[in-house]
């Protein structure tokens, strides 16, 4: 499995089997341990039925210990792990940096004595570190490190008003002080006691290399397809019975369609719906898995299903993510584990092609406001706002404590401006992606996902955050990306002929999760019992009284958003006791 856990530096040999404890089910099949003279880790095995790219494990040549957890696509496809040590004996971290596809990387050059940690270019593997003393431990899941008795949690306030703005932690924060998440597509090196970062995946330079084929809307529909086939044929697993999570949403379902014409056997599809009474997609999903003959499965979720395990869920969750869907992913895995080991998904849709979200910082510029004009500070918090998540919810509910522990300047204005002021990509439009790539997509869409499968022992394949998609979205001009207010172009004019015509035309909806109506109703009296009033006065973070409105869905306000927000509140608060607290899951 895609366990792996360790360190750089001199700690008892028993703090690696406590590390790995916290992540038992990452090593359900068992693990492989390696120590060196300065690395010690535990890394999983190969999941069964891999693909031949797919590498756990771990490799020595020389004066080089390398650690590879993950797959390799695109160019990278046939790379064998001896070859990425030769490569860096010839020439260093750099060329292996050149890597495509899902993996992290460790290495450890004794000769050196340096130590280095690479995140894929997309984000679809996660690893998070910390500096303890003079050594530098690092996992895939934050737990690991967090539960060590050398660490001692402490509340990062900064990046609870990140989470409250954004739904997720953006960056290296973590919502622990001293815990850090290494951004996808950097490397981290680790010498003399002391780390640095760089950045290597710089996609957005991609539009620098526009040229005339892409100016012809059916080339590029051709090359999509082209793309995705060759991002879809990288994952598929060897001789293995495969899902999809099929929405009805566009996105799921050109993967589904691409994944069908690709694999010979039966294809088992799952979506799922929140009852009768709440819109859903199930009518889209049915006609994707008529089409293409799937085995469908639909799974109902709601909250008597799984609020007595949502402590659980979110302690696997782990670093704290206010989306929703959250807690569907995970009923639906738990679902999946009993057809498929291996789910593919739709995820990277929006980032990479333009949807929904930008619209309202498209239209401001278009026909009211030009962003590209205005200060600093006014291009951001207009961002902020239209997130519609509780950034506007910090000055009400925050106490005067927490509120005076932040910036909003560094800490959320300034997140955002280097996205805003750089040069390059010029056009708003690539400016929001490139931030939804990067912030969302890395810290958010795939992490969670990821998560939720892996808590079942089930493995995320997300070919439409494939680097070379990626790319490419980067070289597309923007027409053919949003157009009118219709969004995706070129995935849907080179899927049209494969899709049923419903799905092509249709707007998007999104996975509209109903915590708007679980909140004031099925939830309440949970969420009351979470947020007592003992409680919230005790823990010193947030304002009772405007809680206690929000719950009451009574503020006076309108289009307050109650349920999104509370979910937000209600995921951060279980969290904060288990890990901060240390209340039992």
């Amino acid at each position: 499995m895609t366990g792996l856990v360790g360190y750089f530096g001199n700690q008892p040999k028993t703090v690696i089997q406590k590390m790995a404890s916290q992540l038992e089910h990452r090593f359900a099949n068992g693990l492989q341990q390696v120590t060196t003279e300065a690395l010690v880790a535990a890394v999983g095995t190969v999941p069964e039925n891999a693909s031949q790219n797919f590498h756990v494990g771990v490799w020595k040549k020389e004066s080089v210990t390398l650690i590879i957890n993950g797959f390799f696509t695109g160019d990278s496809y046939n790379t064998k792990p001896h070859d990425v040590v030769t490569s860096y004996l010839r020439s260093g971290i750099n060329e292996l940096c050149r890597l495509e596809g899902a993996f992290i990387i460790v290495l450890y050059d004794k000769q050196s004595s340096v130590g280095y940690l690479i995140r894929d270019g997309a984000g679809q593997k996660t690893l998070y570190f910390s500096q303890i003393n003079q050594s530098l431990f690092f996992a895939v899941e934050p737990k690991a490190i967090h539960q060590l008795s050398l660490f001692t949690p402490q509340l990062n306030n900064s990046a609870l008003a990140q989470y409250l703005s954004f739904s997720f932690v953006p960056g290296c924060n973590t919502m622990l002080k001293g815990l850090y998440e290494l951004p996808a597509g950097h490397y981290l090196t680790w010498k003399n006691h002391e780390y640095s970062i760089k950045r290597y995946f710089l996609f957005e330079q991609e539009v620098m290399k526009e040229n005339h084929q892409y100016h012809d809307a059916d080339n590029s529909a051709k090359q999509f397809k082209k793309l995705l086939t060759s991002a879809v044929l990288d994952r598929l697993p060897a001789n293995r019975e495969l899902g999809i999570f099929l929405s009805g949403g566009l996105d799921s379902s050109v993967v589904t369609a691409e994944l069908a014409s690709l694999y010979q056997n039966k294809l088992n599809t799952f979506s799922i719906h929140f009852g009768k009474k709440y819109p859903n997609e199930l009518e889209y999903a049915r006609q994707v898995a008529e089409r293409y003959k799937t085995s469908h499965h639909e799974v109902h979720i709601k909250p008597k299903h799984f609020l007595h395990r949502l402590k659980n869920i979110i302690w696997l969750l782990d670093d704290p993510i206010g989306d929703p869907i959250t807690v569907p992913n995970f009923e639906l895995a738990q679902y999946a584990s009993n057809y498929s080991q291996w789910i593919f998904n739709g995820e990277g849709g929006d980032p990479c092609f333009g949807g929904p979200k930008n619209y309202g910082m498209l239209l401001s510029q278009w026909y009211g406001t030009d962003f590209m004009g205005l200060t600093r500070q006014t291009r951001e918090v207009t961002y902020l706002k239209s997130f519609q998540r509780a950034y506007d919810e910090l000055e009400k509910l925050l106490t005067p404590d927490v509120k005076h522990m932040f910036s909003h300047e560094e800490d959320l204005v300034g997140v955002l401006s280097p996205f805003f002021n750089t040069k390059i990509p010029d056009t708003l439009l690539n400016k929001l992606m490139a931030m939804n790539i990067r912030l969302k997509g890395a810290h958010l869409i795939l992490p969670k996902v990821e998560r939720m499968l892996q808590a079942h022992r089930l493995h995320s394949l997300s070919p439409l955050f494939d680097e070379r998609i990626v790319r490419f979205s980067f070289r597309l001009p923007g027409k053919q990306k949003i157009s009118y207010g219709d969004e995706k172009l070129v995935m849907k004019r080179a899927y049209q002929l494969q899709l049923p015509k419903s799905i092509i035309i249709r707007p998007k909806s999104g996975m509209r999760v109903p915590v708007q109506f679980w909140c004031q109703g099925e939830m309440k009296r949970y969420i009351k019992h979470v947020f007592s009033k003992k409680a919230v006065n005790q823990a010193g973070i947030f304002n009772y009284d405007r809680l206690k409105q929000l719950i009451n869905y009574n503020t006076g306000e309108h289009n307050m958003r109650f349920g999104i927000k509370l979910w937000m509140l209600l995921s951060f608060e279980i969290w904060r006791k288990q890990v901060i607290e240390k209340q039992a899951a």
